[in-house]
């Protein structure tokens, strides 16, 4: 196994991928959509800045997507662009490799959490959009017996030099999930281990970063080494670690489906066995309680992660050596409410709702706000019509007390 992922194998990797979508482009089989957002009186309102695929605020927002299928092989690609940036987004690769086993590269979110809305979400916990999707690759595999599916996967990727990092950290990723799956219900439980490794900084030097090291990082085992640690220093998992107990159950009543959730974080032992208590992320969502609308509730609590010091003395997303936390190109990879600099324990209320009007108007609404000390409420508004294979609208965010952001959003299936 390569230490790294080298940046030359990732510019040959884009290149393939980009001559492959190329070829796509000429097929029935393509698909694609394109979304423009033009902001005049753009101001850096929370939902402009957030969520938002690890783009700056701007003026001028345009996304396009496409995605094509040809035998056993997957190919799905995207940029985005705005006034003064270009950036190719989630792109990737995924391939069948024998019977429910697939392998995947490029530049990708998650594949865990599935159930999750995340145009309605605050965010997931672990990986959300709002930072770039990072490079990674990856093997998913699945195993059905009786009503019972099992999901997992194993994936390694890379961070990159920045001012704190003279050597780019390692990613490792994986989970597993046991789903009871039934004619009108769904349940499932997993864990999703992340942990951040391997790469140096300026202070500390190049941390250890060998295939016995990695070995290490898979089963969270102790580091002995003095160089990071000292002589007699306490000694704690290999790199950075944090994951999720990951709960879900959906319920389905005729054309109703009700879906509830919780994503319980942690970052060492005592998160894992709970002594943080229920922090995490709590999730409703209720589709078709009215006709065509999705109306999503969740309440995210980071209150206990340091309620029992020096067991239960965490600072979630935040980390002493690897001093950038849990972000990519400066952006928090999971929820945007928690942040990897400096994180103070919080309780937010969150409502997310679509509604859709075949042929006609679509309703977007997102509300959010901190409960447990005195916060601006943060919205966006979105209205649009649908026009032939156009979707022409307005966008509007603000904070409570602030000036509005009003946008226009244009949007062309292909």
């Amino acid at each position: 196994m390569s230490n790294r992922l080298k940046k030359s194998n990732i510019k040959n990797y884009y290149i393939l991928l980009l001559a492959t979508l190329f070829t796509a482009l000429y097929s029935q089989d393509f698909e694609s959509n394109s979304n423009l957002e033009l902001n005049p009186n753009f101001s850096n309102q929370w939902w402009s800045q957030y969520n938002n695929y690890g783009q700056e605020s701007s003026k001028i927002n345009f996304r396009y997507n496409g995605k094509y299928q040809k035998n056993k092989t997957n190919y799905y690609f995207s940029v985005l662009a705005s006034k003064d940036r270009f950036t190719i987004s989630e792109s990737f690769i995924k391939s069948e490799l024998f019977h429910n086993t697939y392998l995947k590269a490029g530049r990708y979110y998650r594949d865990f959490s599935l159930y999750l809305n995340d145009d309605l979400s605050s965010g997931s916990m672990l990986v959300s959009n709002n930072a770039e999707p990072m490079p990674k690759i990856g093997i998913l595999s699945a195993y059905d017996y009786k009503d019972l599916d099992f999901t997992f996967g194993i994936a390694h990727g890379s961070f990159e030099k920045s001012e704190v990092y003279t050597k780019a950290p390692m990613l490792h990723e994986k989970f597993i999930y046991i789903n009871l799956i039934r004619n009108d219900y769904e349940f499932g439980i997993g864990i999703v281990h992340e942990a951040m490794w391997g790469g140096g900084t300026t202070e500390e030097g190049n941390f250890p970063s060998s295939l016995r090291d990695f070995f290490k990082v898979l089963i969270s085992a102790d580091d002995t080494s003095p160089i990071i640690f000292g002589e007699d220093s306490h000694q704690n998992a290999l790199g950075n670690h944090l994951g999720i107990w990951d709960f879900y159950y959906i319920k389905n009543i005729k054309d109703r489906s009700t879906k509830f959730y919780y994503q319980h974080f942690f970052e060492d032992t005592s998160g894992l066995r709970f002594w943080n208590r229920l922090d995490g992320l709590w999730g409703i969502e209720l589709s078709n309680y009215i006709k065509n609308t999705n109306i999503l509730f969740e309440y995210l609590n980071t209150e206990n992660q340091d309620r029992d010091p020096p067991y239960v003395n965490d600072r979630y997303y935040n980390h002493y050596q690897y001093t950038d936390g849990w972000s990519y190109k400066g952006y928090t990879i999971g929820n945007p409410f928690i942040n990897h600099l400096d994180n103070n324990p919080s309780k937010v209320f969150h409502l997310g709702i679509i509604k859709n009007y075949p042929n006609q108007y679509n309703y977007k609404l997102l509300l959010s706000r901190k409960i447990n000390k005195s916060d601006p409420l943060k919205y966006e508004i979105c209205i649009s019509k649908n026009a032939n294979q156009f979707l022409i609208g307005a966008i509007i965010t603000g904070e409570e007390g602030q000036s509005n952001n009003l946008g226009v959003k244009i949007s062309y299936q292909l």
